[in-house]
């Protein structure tokens, strides 16, 4: 059963305080690193341990993605809905577990690999508690009796619950909250799913370029150019239809054997990504490498600083992914 979440406009607006890439506008929407550790805060640490009885009935939920499968108890009386990849279902975050007591009309609770936390901000007081048998950091701003967000670290890197507009039912479903999140696993070794994987290379500041993928299969996926910086190229920006895939191995990046028996060759054309905007192209590659398999890959592509006719400078960008 699905349920909609509204957001009020002071959710809204500690959601952009607290939530991705931290107090600074970053280039990379999706930057696939360890969750950092949140900034460090004046007020003493406390430690604590959730350890709450649950209702007798309980469903185990579950949601895979590329970095490891979640899981939850979820007790009768309370609704969740699980968020896959490329699903746009979470607030923040790749893949995850939504839940909110079945009685309340707004609010809810979110469970998330989220690929690049970070947070900032007055009123910020943190502890650190064991939730799950598992060490996490509990964030909350200006002493309002609900947690704004909560951080597991070690084994459950990237793991991270958040709350959103629970502040009208906190009182009666607190520990209920986290007594559920109490029942968190977190299996690393048990994967599914494609992820794109920010590296510096995916970036160029001499054109104001970043390079992204979404929507990844085994036989294709979504190109995304976004140009941050207008005043960095010298001219209009441009690639075409060319492109080389390459796979990690030992270490070393070796080019993904083509599935093609003699020549091939890509279309001459010429597309534009304008100024401050983005543009998304979408790539089939089985044609010419086949379905690949697990792995860690990476795509590269041309970039053209674009001035006139034999006037340009060639710029290379390439974006990481894994299969699972």
């Amino acid at each position: 059963m699905q349920k909609t979440i509204k957001m009020t406009l002071m959710s809204a607006i500690l959601t952009l305080s607290l939530l991705l890439n931290g107090c600074e506008n970053t280039k990379n929407a999706s930057n696939v690193m360890p969750a950092p550790t949140p900034e460090k805060n004046t007020a003493p640490e406390q430690t604590v341990s959730y350890s709450l009885p649950l209702q007798s009935e309980n469903t185990r939920v579950e949601q895979g993605g590329p970095y490891g499968k979640l899981s939850l108890s979820i007790p009768d009386g309370w609704f969740y809905e699980t968020c896959p990849m490329d699903s746009d279902q979470l607030q923040n975050g790749l893949y995850g577990i939504r839940f909110y007591p079945a009685d309340v009309k707004d609010g809810c609770i979110e469970l998330a690999y989220i690929d690049s936390f970070g947070v900032c901000g007055t009123g910020l007081c943190e502890e650190t508690a064991t939730i799950a048998g598992n060490p996490a950091r509990i964030g909350t701003y200006d002493n309002h009796a609900y947690w704004d967000f909560i951080t597991f670290r070690e084994d459950y890197s990237g793991v991270v619950a958040l709350t959103y507009n629970v502040e009208s039912w906190w009182e009666d479903y607190g520990k209920q909250v986290m007594d559920i999140l109490d029942t968190l696993s977190y299996d690393t070794s048990d994967k599914e799913g494609c992820v794109y994987i920010y590296s510096p290379e995916s970036e160029s500041d001499k054109i104001g370029l970043s390079f992204t993928l979404e929507k990844i299969t085994p036989t294709g996926a979504t190109l995304v150019f976004h140009q941050y910086d207008e005043k960095a190229p010298t001219g209009e920006l441009e690639y075409g239809d060319a492109f080389v895939l390459e796979v990690l191995k030992n270490k070393q990046w070796e080019e993904v054997p083509v599935a093609v028996n003699g020549a091939y060759g890509f279309h001459q054309i010429a597309y534009t990504i304008p100024k401050q905007d983005s543009t998304e192209q979408e790539l089939d590659w089985e044609w010419l490498y086949g379905t690949l398999e697990a792995g860690h890959y990476r795509i590269i592509k041309e970039i053209l600083d674009f001035r006139g006719s034999g006037d340009f400078d060639k710029y290379t960008v390439s974006a990481q992914f894994l299969l699972n």
